[in-house]
């Protein structure tokens, strides 16, 4: 039983399958799921409801569309101000493409309480995934490891894990939509914050997913977004001074 990690599922426009997969993690013992619901459509609101009569579920709601980022602080927010007891907190993507074993090994590892980022990287490598996802994300990691030294192997996962102390900078991190999550690597990068990685499963599901991503226009505004992050560096937090595990940065 995980009885002081959380798991945070943003999403706008749900589709019903995302019940079930709330229902599953609470059968693999996840005892806190949160769920934002992003200013969705009102034809959506009936798998709200269902997730709402989860004991094990919370959702939080934005009136009108904010954003990935946006949807992530507010679950952060709430889990720093109402949720003392949670220690560590998941956040996964509300399409499937996140297996339920693997979010469980991210809680799993956050039990050891490390510092920093832990990401679940996917393999590019494997047959099944679209050649356009692929040479994306492998032109990403490239592209990141060119401009701030480091190699991450999937720059772009949804699936990532913090302990409560990383709350103060994630939340003073800039960014209310996409953009959010790779400002969190760059800031932590040019930070020294660690950066954990944990192999997850690879999945895509056929062309409703594959065809998600836009091999150059997606490729060109992430490395503009990287550009942007070399050059702006300090200031992709709100203030020039955060805590971070009881010191500064």
């Amino acid at each position: 039983m995980f009885e002081h990690c959380a798991v945070i599922i943003p999403t706008y426009n749900p589709e019903p399958e995302l019940i079930p997969y709330v229902e599953e993690l609470k059968a693999q013992g996840i005892q806190h799921i949160i769920v934002i619901n992003d200013g969705s459509l009102a034809s959506t609101q009936s798998i709200f409801d269902a997730l709402a009569s989860n004991q094990n579920c919370t959702v939080l709601v934005h009136e009108v569309n904010q954003g990935k980022g946006s949807g992530l602080k507010t679950a952060f927010r709430y889990i720093k101000e109402e949720r003392p007891e949670l220690r560590a907190v998941v956040t996964a993507d509300a399409d499937g493409q996140h297996a339920v074993e693997d979010v469980l090994a991210l809680c799993r590892f956050l039990e050891q309480d490390p510092a920093g980022i832990v990401l679940g990287v996917r393999s590019f490598n494997e047959e099944h995934v679209p050649s356009k996802n692929a040479f994306g994300n492998k032109l990403t990691s490239r592209v990141f490891k060119l401009l701030f030294g480091t190699y991450l192997m999937d720059t772009q996962t949804g699936l990532r894990g913090f302990s409560r102390s990383e709350l103060d900078w994630l939340l003073a991190l800039k960014g209310e939509r996409f953009e959010y999550e790779m400002n969190m690597l760059m800031y932590a990068v040019q930070q020294n914050i660690p950066v954990h990685e944990v192999s997850i499963q690879t999945l895509y599901f056929g062309e409703k997913h594959a065809t998600h991503y836009k091999t150059f226009y997606d490729s060109f505004r992430i490395a503009k977004q990287l550009l942007i992050g070399l050059i702006v560096r300090k200031r992709l937090v709100e203030r020039k001074e955060i805590s971070v595990r009881g010191g500064t940065r």
